[in-house]
């Protein structure tokens, strides 16, 4: 590993997330706001792609080579996303059904498709954001759920891939170049706990985690670990860090569509971004490993 680039590289992608994590605690101003969401969206988000942007251009080496040349990218791995955007949902959801609803593990809280508490939560989330309440929402909860983990994918790909370029172009563009050769054990592992830790500055202002702000930046380690697995497979896979980007971006979307129907969980344990969505993201790398005629690297 070429220690003093990757260092300079992870100077500034901390330098300028932290800092403008930093400015906006400072400043007061509440996790969540969309001042807060304008600035995380435009200078955190977008700190690793700049950093990596940064030191290819002090080692005057190619930007093309984070996985952007399209000439190389193989068009019809990246089908490949949307299958594990779907199949980590699915697990994330059956992780709390099994250990929630039938074993009753506390934590894990319980997923229902109950109407009555669908319409519920959507007169709390009214209440909460101030919009007017619906007294019934008339699509039935497990129709609701299919089309939010299917808009979830022209979403993601869409809108929120913009700015989840700016994490992949750094985690599964320049790190994954810099790691690579440890092997696909070693260069997730690593990549992940950056990943993770870089997250700790939003994770104490209640990114994810809103009821265990400081355990939570310790869960963050190993969901990033977990979930980094998949996004370095599907960067070898498809030669290219638009791959990535695009599950990063249909996670983010689905993310709250698939926890509307749970209840009463630890957001530490019963999340999407919890033991829950870690136990999903395994089971969902077992699956492609043992289906996929692919070599991890």
């Amino acid at each position: 590993m070429r220690t003093k680039k990757t260092g300079l590289f992870l100077l500034f992608a901390f330098g300028i997330s932290w800092t403008s994590a930093a400015v906006l605690y400072i400043c007061g101003i509440p996790y969540g706001s969309w001042i807060s969401m304008a600035v995380v969206a435009t200078f955190y988000m977008m700190a690793p792609a700049l950093a990596a942007v940064i030191v290819q251009k002090m080692y005057k080496e190619p930007v093309k080579a984070l996985g952007l040349d399209l000439k190389k990218t193989k068009w019809k791995a990246l089908l490949w996303v949307a299958l594990i955007q779907l199949l980590l949902c699915l697990f994330s959801i059956g992780a709390i059904v099994l250990f929630g609803n039938v074993f009753q593990v506390r934590e894990f809280g319980f997923y229902s498709f109950d109407p009555e508490l669908m319409n519920q939560r959507f007169a709390e989330l009214a209440a909460a954001s101030g919009a007017p309440s619906v007294p019934n929402i008339p699509i039935p909860p497990a129709l609701l759920l299919l089309l939010t983990l299917l808009s979830s994918i022209f979403i993601g790909g869409v809108i929120n891939a913009v700015f989840t370029f700016g994490e992949e172009l750094g985690w599964r563009g320049f790190l994954y170049n810099e790691t690579k050769h440890l092997g696909f054990w070693k260069s997730g592992l690593l990549i992940g706990t950056v990943w993770g830790l870089w997250h700790a500055p939003i994770i104490l202002q209640g990114h994810n985690y809103p009821e265990h702000p400081v355990a939570g930046v310790f869960m963050m380690v190993p969901f990033c670990i977990s979930l980094g697995f998949l996004m370095s497979w599907l960067r070898a896979k498809t030669n290219s860090v638009l791959a990535p980007t695009l599950l990063h971006g249909m996670i983010n979307a689905a993310g709250g569509g698939v926890m509307l129907f749970a209840y009463g969980y630890n957001d530490l344990v019963g999340s999407v971004a919890g033991l829950a969505g870690i136990l999903g993201a395994l089971l969902t790398l077992g699956v492609i490993l043992l289906t996929s005629r692919k070599t991890l690297w």
